[in-house]
């Protein structure tokens, strides 16, 4: 099958867009609109830094940055480049920032101002240029020239996203040209967009969902994003209302806290038309289409997979499905033995694409998990899913000790790794708890010390110190021991089936109390 795009390289399109629809606005963000000429001119003068700073294709550039233009300059610019973009989350500490950094083998780093400390603390950066954003600035005058593009062809690696480790550190999700032209492309067509639609995200650009389902979707029309910073349950209507937007992307959890705010007139006044998120809350489908006067439209997806790999049609929409596979994906239900599975019976999840490159080409570095996770072309996503015999698909559980909250990919290994640190914790396993607002909320079940007097609340003030908030526990439990299964290791699947009413809760405490 042809990819969704007719481009060979995101620098091809970018071009492209520069020249056609020069005065075109690509993206706003804040008070700043960039057209797609300044978009294509801007990465060119980055690309022509980064070159002059040794940077060859192939290079790894990580970036460190919060939502705003100038992550797009430096992201376009080191795809000009023909460098691979190795974006990371800017809540990361500890090993969660340092393995990363140098498994990546990186020559440098972009980083907003006031992580550049926390790059320098958490990893050996002997060696590395470190760029701070308030630096970007210099970059993209007239003192660097704009240059033509590298020669960058579909297969290469544009970007590398590191995702969750669910036994060992996190894998580096190897993503190419093609990955994003294929997903832009495929995401505009399913949902029937075109160049007058408004591309809203407020999700994180160092996630692949923000990058390949709105940045290039929209750029694959000619289209505006509409871009914003992190979520505000305050400012988000006023977001949908001033940007014109007619397609955002969001999270369950998301969705969940807009529907407990009171319900106004003009919620349905906007331009908004389609609202895209996973997963979704059966019993919200039909109240927020109603509030927004939208479609909610359900997937499914996963870095490995290019973002979205299954959807529900816009004209068939089914609540508690993430819908059918994509023009361009097969999905089967498979059973411990590797024999696909019936109808309603439920297995792991394997899917496969028909677009050569379309999906990950590998994790980085790491021939042994890449060979465990594809098979013939078919990557197991280690989810327990189900085909209903409409041929709908629906997610069960996870087969994987990784842990899913607010959309992120969090580790139990490195939460656990993190928090024996502490002199008073024997042992500790992290698993995940369904949360109020969709997904999972993170649990840890911890053995102390003998006599040590270790108590919840100093758990979860060290791992403060030593969590990025995003992965730091909510609940805390204190036991004798752990369950484990006959060859000694933790048995998690049981944790997760037992009941955790009784667990410390850290958002039961005054605001006062809480850690940060």
């Amino acid at each position: 099958m042809e990819p969704y795009s007719r481009f060979t390289s995101v620098p091809q399109l970018l071009v492209h867009r520069a020249v056609h629809d020069a005065d075109r606005v690509a993206v706003t963000f804040e008070d700043g609109t960039c057209t797609y000429a300044q978009l294509d001119e801007r990465a060119a003068r980055v690309q022509t830094w980064l070159e002059g700073a040794g940077v060859r294709a192939g290079d790894r550039v990580v970036l460190l940055m919060r939502n705003s233009l100038d992550f797009l300059y430096v992201w376009l610019g080191a795809a000009r480049a023909g460098a691979v973009g190795v974006p990371l989350n800017t809540s990361s500490l500890g090993e969660a920032l340092a393995h990363p950094l140098t498994h990546s083998e990186a020559v440098g780093v972009f980083a907003d101002d006031d992580l550049l400390k926390i790059v320098a603390d958490s990893a050996d950066v002997d060696g590395l240029w470190l760029v701070a954003t308030s630096e970007i600035g210099g970059l993209i005058d007239a003192s660097h020239p704009a240059v033509s593009p590298a020669d960058v062809a579909g297969p290469d690696p544009m970007n590398i996203i590191y995702t969750s480790g669910t036994t060992g550190l996190p894998k580096g999700v190897v993503l190419s040209h093609t990955s994003y032209l294929n997903t832009g492309g495929y995401f505009a067509h399913h949902l029937g967009l075109d160049r007058d639609d408004v591309l809203q995200t407020c999700l994180p650009l160092f996630h692949c969902n923000a990058q390949q389902t709105t940045c290039m979707a929209a750029f694959s029309l000619g289209a505006r994003v509409a871009l914003h910073g992190k979520f505000s349950l305050s400012r988000f209507p006023q977001w949908l209302a001033e940007s014109g937007a007619t397609v955002t992307n969001l999270l369950g959890s998301m969705l969940a806290l807009l529907s407990k705010t009171e319900s106004r007139p003009e919620d349905a006044a906007t331009a908004l038309r389609l609202i895209v998120a996973a997963p979704v809350p059966e019993d919200l489908h039909g109240e927020l289409e109603q509030r927004y006067g939208v479609r909610v439209v359900e997937g499914y997806g996963l870095t490995e997979t290019g973002t979205m790999a299954c959807m529900n049609p816009l004209d068939d929409r089914r609540p508690g499905t993430f819908g059918l596979p994509l023009e361009h994906t097969e999905l089967k239900i498979v059973g411990a033995d590797g024999v696909e599975l019936d109808a309603d019976e439920n297995g792991e999840l394997w899917v496969r694409s028909a677009v050569p490159n379309a999906f990950m080409s590998e994790y980085f570095r790491d021939p042994g998990r890449t060979a465990e996770a594809l098979d013939q072309g078919w990557f197991h996503t280690g989810d327990i899913c189900r085909r209903r015999p409409d041929g709908y698909y629906v997610f069960v559980d996870r087969l994987k000790d990784t842990i899913r909250r607010r959309g992120e990919n969090i580790s139990s290994f490195l939460v656990e790794k993190a928090l024996l640190e502490h002199p008073d914790i024997l042992e500790v396993a992290a698993i995940g708890v369904p949360s109020e607002l969709s997904e999972e909320d993170v649990l840890v079940v911890v053995v102390a010390r003998a006599g040590s007097g270790l108590d919840e609340a100093a758990v979860h003030a060290f791992s403060s110190e030593v969590l990025g908030d995003y992965m730091r526990p909510r609940y805390v439990e204190l036991r004798d021991d752990l369950p484990r299964t006959e060859t000694g290791r933790v048995h998690k699947f049981s944790l997760r089936q037992e009941s955790h009413d009784r667990a410390w809760d850290a958002q039961a405490l005054p605001a006062s109390g809480r850690t940060r």
